[in-house]
């Protein structure tokens, strides 16, 4: 087994094991509760694992590869994104705190948070995701993969981020609409 391989194992183990504790620490909780989800939490699940393994198994297609072949050089720029994502979606977890949820739903006292990554972006641990995936997507060095790597988390996170800020803005009122007024969804400055 090459190094290549055995990174492009391990981070995304590494990251689904993080995944699962955040699922752990809400049951713990009492908190994680579905009602307000609508079933995003599954399709997340669902079009992230899908999005991974497609990416995975359709790599070496030739006719899709990138251009010049695969090189170390593109695949240590795919795992230095993946490592990035996964830094931003756990800054934006710590942020969060007692109010992070693996599901979408708010606490009585929860206040609008506009510190650390959320001064940029208000999804900044689904921009994370998204850049785990694109990582993977490029690691691999092949179009398709790249495009079953990132469309199909995009697409979930899209609907879940639709979902989500209804909830906030309804729950949170003028104080999270005024910071929608302020910032990006998932690209800072752009969109």
């Amino acid at each position: 087994m090459t190094i290549y391989i055995i990174l492009l194992i391990l981070i995304p183990a590494i990251w689904i094991a993080f995944e699962i504790s955040l699922v752990i620490r809400d049951n713990a909780r009492g908190k994680g509760k579905t009602t307000s989800d609508k079933g995003t939490r599954y399709f997340n699940f669902i079009a992230i694992t899908v999005g991974i393994l497609a990416a995975a198994l359709l790599s070496n297609i030739q006719k899709f590869i990138f251009p010049g072949g695969k090189t170390p050089a593109v695949f240590f720029i795919g795992i230095g994104i993946m490592l990035v994502g996964m830094a931003l979606r756990y800054w934006a977890v710590l942020t969060l705190g007692a109010f992070f949820r693996t599901t979408i739903e708010t606490e009585q006292d929860q206040k609008v948070v506009s510190s650390g990554p959320y001064r940029l972006i208000r999804h900044p641990s689904y921009c994370g995701w998204l850049l785990v995936c694109l990582g993977y997507g490029i690691a691999v060095q092949n179009w398709l993969s790249l495009l079953a790597a990132f469309l199909l988390p995009l697409i979930a996170l899209l609907y879940r981020i639709q979902v989500e800020e209804r909830v906030l803005a309804s729950s949170l009122g003028i104080a999270y609409v005024e910071y929608q007024k302020n910032t990006k969804k998932l690209i800072p400055w752009i969109w």
